[in-house]
């Protein structure tokens, strides 16, 4: 390997974590506890080695990396800046939507575990805060993670299924080896308390502008939720703390997000694999709170949308990279980021990736093609109540108005370039 490509690989490895974490946490997705969620598990299905994860990958895979590397064409992405939607204003916006996220828990969208807003042993009051019972502590946990910040909230048992078995750690502070390999550690998870229960806490991302995917825009709506995923975990947490009871925040560093968020009543997985709600379809992001107070939990909600899913295919038509599947839910992937053994719809995290790569930023295309993606207009809330009907027809006859009506269309590089000349 020659130098320039060692450099390049050492120069971009942040922004491959930023960009693995977004694109393809997806594929390590695996459902909720068979007991409490309407996703079918079998025993196949077992804790995830964080190394395996997409966004981890490129500090041990170094093959991985190097295909991802070598379909770059460093010409064209310079070419990109000159269009709008990817210009240095652009990018500027993007990279302020980021920041907060990046200052507090800096690596945390690509896994890494002990960034300042996510550490696992803040200090905590000394005398607790008594509560009539769990459900009367749920309520008013709930409470104040809305004054806080949280669009949706929900509670669920803590599940280890859903804690990586091993975490994976890059030491940013050394320089890679003489292989071009970045050091890192690999530990079993040992937290300073056993938890018991989960807050999930969702927050809604810009409608309008995640609506300009795939572009440095729709990326800094994407960074915005980031940023107010710590900001609002942190807070609720820290809430949490100062009641006497031991907690912390985690985004995709420590664990899942999307089985407790399932299991918690928020949404259900789709077709893409994400988290599709009632209220946002998939545009949200997810972060967790692990407690050690026993709060009542609250349970899955099925709404429609994985029956709906298996109809429409609009996520699949609108992705670039033809990483989301077209066909039937399987309990098998395609590659060692997809975790086996839950009977859902596997995307390939690969193709995601070097999609993301190629296009220099992030891509959102999948969600906002989806259309549970909308804002709240009328007739939207009347079709989220015909979606519950599980007929076929009217589902794919649903899809095909939706984009009729001139929803969900990506690549839009008119609407990009009008974004800085609206008031």
């Amino acid at each position: 390997m020659n130098n320039k490509t060692k450099t390049a690989i050492k120069l971009d490895r942040r922004q491959f974590l930023k960009i693995s974490a977004l694109a393809t946490t997806s594929g390590a997705l695996m459902g909720t506890s068979e007991n409490r969620s309407p996703i079918k598990i079998t025993n196949k299905c077992q804790r995830m080695d964080q190394k395996n994860t997409i966004f981890s990958r490129q500090l041990w895979d170094y093959e991985f990396v190097k295909r991802i590397e070598s379909s770059i064409d460093r010409a064209s992405m310079e070419a990109l800046e000159k269009v709008k939607g990817w210009t240095p204003l652009d990018q500027a916006l993007d990279a302020a939507a980021w920041a907060l996220d990046h200052k507090f828990a800096s690596g945390s969208e690509g896994g890494q575990p002990h960034s300042q807003a996510y550490e696992w042993d803040e200090p905590v009051r000394r005398k607790k805060v008594e509560f009539q019972n769990p459900k009367d502590a749920s309520r008013k946990i709930k409470k104040a993670a809305r004054y806080l910040g949280a669009d949706l909230v929900g509670i669920s048992p803590y599940d280890p299924l859903w804690t990586y078995s091993l975490l994976i750690k890059e030491n940013f502070e050394s320089e890679p080896g003489s292989d071009g390999k970045p050091e890192f550690e690999h530990f079993v998870p040992e937290f300073p308390f056993e938890p018991k229960s989960v807050v999930s806490i969702a927050v809604e991302m810009d409608y309008e502008t995640m609506a300009l995917s795939p572009s440095s825009l729709e990326s800094a709506a994407t960074g915005l939720g980031y940023s107010r995923m710590c900001s609002v975990g942190y807070s609720v947490a820290t809430f949490i703390r100062a009641l006497g009871y031991r907690a912390f925040a985690n985004g995709n560093d420590v664990s899942l997000s999307i089985p407790y968020a399932v299991a918690a009543g928020l949404g259900e997985l789709g077709r893409h694999g994400m988290l599709i709600t009632p209220e946002y379809g998939p545009r949200v992001r997810l972060v967790k709170v692990f407690t050690e107070l026993e709060l009542k939990p609250d349970n899955p909600k099925a709404f429609g949308a994985w029956e709906f899913c298996k109809n429409c295919k609009r996520c699949a038509d609108a992705c670039p990279s033809q990483a989301i599947p077209t066909g039937e839910p399987t309990l098998e992937g395609k590659t060692i980021s997809n975790n086996p053994g839950v009977l859902k719809w596997y995307i390939d995290p690969e193709k995601c990736i070097q999609f993301w790569r190629e296009n220099g930023t992030d891509c959102a295309n999948c969600i906002t093609a989806c259309p549970f993606n909308k804002p709240p207009m009328w007739h939207h809330q009347l079709s989220a109540g015909i979606v519950a009907l599980p007929v076929a027809p009217i589902h794919t006859i649903m899809a095909k108005m939706d984009k009729f009506f001139g929803f969900g269309d990506v690549n839009d590089r008119r609407a990009n370039a009008a974004f800085w000349e609206k008031d």
